[in-house]
C-alpha cells in the first residue's frame, strides 16, 4: 500500500512539474499575442481535453513530457530561395513547413511565433526551464528552510569503546588488554545524552564546530562543557591521532584527532547563508551530472546489451523514479518525515536536471529555439549596422533534419532507460 502511494505521489509531483513547465511557455506566449492551439500534458492518444478560447487543454496517455502548440513556429518559404539540403532532405523540410503553416488561418498573421522579436521568443522558450528552476528553489526552501536538513546534533548518542582506524579491515574492537586495543578518549568520560555546549571556551551550536576543534587537537587536552541531566558538567578529554576518511565517498584519508562518539540526528533549519550555499552546491552537482551524461549512456548500453550490472548512479527514467519513490515510501527504516523529505528532495533534483537539460542548444529542446533567437538577434544587429533591412527571421524549418536526429537519439535513449528500469531497476536497498 505504501509502495503504491509512493509511486503515485512521485508521479503526481512529476506530472505537476511537467504541467507547470508548459505553463511557463504558454503564459508569456499568450501575453505576447501568439495563438496557442494546444496545451497538453503527455504524449500519444488524448485521454481528456476541453476547449477554452483558442486553446485545447488536455492530458494524453503517455506521461513522458508535454507540449504547447503555437502557430507560425516557422516562417513561409522565401520565393527563389534554394535549399542547401539534398533533395530528400529538402522535401522533408518543406513537408514540415507545410504542416506547420497549415495551422495559420486568415486573421492569424500577426499571431505567429516567428514574427515575434528575438527577445520575446527567448522569454517564451526560457519560460519552461525557468519554471523548473523555480520549483527546485521552492522545494529546497521548504525542505531546508522550513523542515530543515537532517544531520548530527551536539547531543551524544553513543560512545565508542576503542579507536579503530578508518582503513582497518576489521572494524570491531580488539580484546581489551591486547596489543591492538586503544581505548577511545571519550570512553568513561562522556555519556549518551550529554549535550556538548563548549570546547576550550568556544561555544558549540553545531556538530561541525566540534569536529573542527577535535580533529585539530590530537594529543592536546581539551576542556569540554556538557549538559548532563540538565546540569552543567566540565570534563577533560585528550583526542588521539588516527586515520579518518577525508571525504564522504571514503576515497581519501587523513590523520586527525578522534575521541570516539556518535551523535543523535535531527532536522535543523538552515539560515539564509547555509541555504544559499546548499543551492549553489546543488547547481554545481547538476552541471557535473549533465557533463557526465555521455558516460552514463555507455554504462546503459553495457547493461542492456552486454548484461552488465546496472550503474546505481546511472541514468534513470520515469518508471525508475516511480519505483524509487515507492521504495522510499515503503521503507521501514526511516520515519514519515524522512520519507516526505527524501521524496521532495528527489523531485527537486529532477526539476533542476530538467532545467539544465532543456537549456542545451539543440532542437527540439527549448535551448535550441533560444539559440535560434540569439542568432536572429545578432543577424538583425549586423543588418542595422550595415543600414540594411533588419527584419530577419531564422528559418527553423531548415534545421528539421538535425531536429529529427536529436529527437531520434532521445527516443532511443528513453526506450533503453525504460527497458533497464523494468529489467534491472536501480534499487535503494
Amino acid at each position: 500500500m505504501l509502495y503504491a502511494l509512493g509511486v503515485l505521489a512521485f508521479a503526481f509531483g512529476l506530472l505537476a512539474s511537467i504541467a507547470l513547465h508548459e505553463i511557463g511557455h504558454m503564459v508569456p506566449a499568450k501575453k505576447f499575442g501568439v495563438k496557442v492551439t494546444q496545451y497538453m500534458v503527455g504524449f500519444g492518444p488524448t485521454l481528456f481535453s476541453r476547449h477554452k478560447g483558442d486553446t485545447e487543454y488536455g492530458f494524453k496517455a503517455v506521461p513522458m513530457g508535454g507540449y504547447i502548440r503555437m502557430i507560425g513556429m516557422v516562417p513561409p518559404r522565401r520565393d527563389g530561395r534554394k535549399s542547401r539540403w539534398p533533395t530528400r532532405m529538402a522535401t522533408l523540410v518543406e513537408e514540415f513547413r507545410e504542416t506547420s503553416r497549415a495551422e495559420v488561418h486568415a486573421g492569424d498573421e500577426d499571431r505567429q511565433f516567428y514574427r515575434l522579436t528575438p527577445g520575446k521568443k527567448m522569454i517564451i522558450m526560457l519560460g519552461g526551464p525557468t519554471m523548473n528552476l523555480l520549483i527546485f528553489l521552492l522545494i529546497t526552501i521548504l525542505l531546508y528552510g522550513v523542515i530543515g536538513a537532517k544531520g548530527p546534533t551536539t547531543t551524544v548518542a553513543a560512545v565508542s569503546k576503542c579507536v579503530v582506524p578508518a582503513t582497518a579491515k576489521v572494524l570491531d574492537c580488539p580484546a581489551p588488554g591486547s596489543s591492538g586495543f586503544v581505548k577511545a578518549p571519550a570512553n568513561g568520560v562522556l555519556q549518551p545524552g550529554d549535550r556538548i555546549t563548549a570546547i576550550d571556551g568556544q561555544q558549540i551550536t553545531r556538530w561541525s564546530q566540534s569536529v573542527s576543534i577535535i580533529e585539530a587537537s590530537a594529543n592536546k587536552p581539551l576542556s569540554i562543557e556538557v549538559l548532563r541531566a540538565g546540569k552543567p558538567v566540565e570534563l577533560t578529554i585528550t583526542p588521539v591521532q588516527t586515520t579518518k576518511f577525508a571525504n564522504d565517498q571514503g576515497t581519501r584519508t587523513k590523520q586527525a584527532g578522534f575521541i570516539g562518539i556518535g551523535t543523535t540526528q535531527a532536522y535543523q533549519r538552515l539560515g539564509p547563508g547555509r541555504l544559499s550555499s546548499l543551492v549553489w552546491q546543488q547547481l554545481g552537482l547538476s552541471v557535473d551530472a549533465l557533463r557526465n551524461f555521455p558516460s552514463k549512456i555507455g554504462s546503459l548500453f553495457g547493461t542492456v546489451f552486454e548484461g552488465k550490472p546496472r550503474d546505481q548512479q546511472g541514468a534513470v527514467g520515469v518508471v525508475g523514479l516511480g519505483r524509487i519513490g515507492g521504495e522510499i515510501a515503503d521503507s521501514k527504516k526511516i520515519s514519515v518525515l524522512d520519507k516526505i523529505s527524501t521524496l521532495l528532495s528527489l523531485l527537486a533534483g529532477v526539476n533542476l536536471l530538467l532545467f539544465f537539460f532543456n537549456l542545451l542548444p539543440l532542437l527540439p529542446l527549448d535551448g535550441g529555439h533560444v539559440a535560434g533567437a540569439i542568432v536572429e538577434s545578432v543577424r538583425r544587429g549586423i543588418a542595422r549596422l550595415r543600414k540594411r533591412p533588419h527584419l530577419i527571421f531564422v528559418d527553423v524549418a531548415n534545421l528539421v533534419p538535425v531536429m529529427y536526429v536529436v529527437a531520434s537519439v532521445l527516443i532511443v535513449f528513453s526506450v533503453l532507460v525504460l527497458y533497464a528500469d523494468i529489467v534491472k531497476p536501480i534499487s535503494l536497498n
